[in-house]
């Protein structure tokens, strides 16, 4: 059987879903302006981050993964590099569009939790 996700409603929980959704669109934008952006979702080794490269810690990064799960036609995601200790991402031309479009897709809800069924939390409105 499985467990639905907690629904988060409180301000406090609003508001840190409005961080994790403006880190997405930060996220998007980098893409969308790099084209690829070289994407490490845990930086379990300390890596510098170059300009081109978004490195993030398990847990964000593990957030903004699951925002690209959601979004599979928004992004174009090539294989690993040894290399570059990351692999590339692109945005689609759907992916631009959203971009564009941000506010329809703003509100949608935040999906977390380490363990599941975890929980969910529609943003607080953006201050954009």
């Amino acid at each position: 059987m499985k467990t639905e996700p907690k629904i988060l409603r409180d301000k406090d929980s609003r508001n840190r879903a409005r961080v994790i959704r403006d880190r997405h669109w930060r996220f998007m934008e980098r893409a969308a302006e790099h084209d690829p952006l070289w994407f490490c979702v845990w930086n379990k080794t300390g890596q510098p981050e170059l300009e081109d490269e978004w490195r993030d810690g398990l847990i964000s990064g593990m957030e903004i993964m699951d925002w690209v799960r959601r979004h599979t036609d928004w992004f174009c995601i090539g294989g690993w590099s040894d290399q570059r200790y990351a692999r590339p991402f692109r945005l689609t031309d759907a992916g631009r569009a959203a971009l564009a479009n941000r506010d329809v897709y703003d509100m949608e809800p935040v999906f977390g939790g380490l363990v599941e069924p975890g929980w969910q939390c529609v943003p607080a409105k953006s201050q954009r």
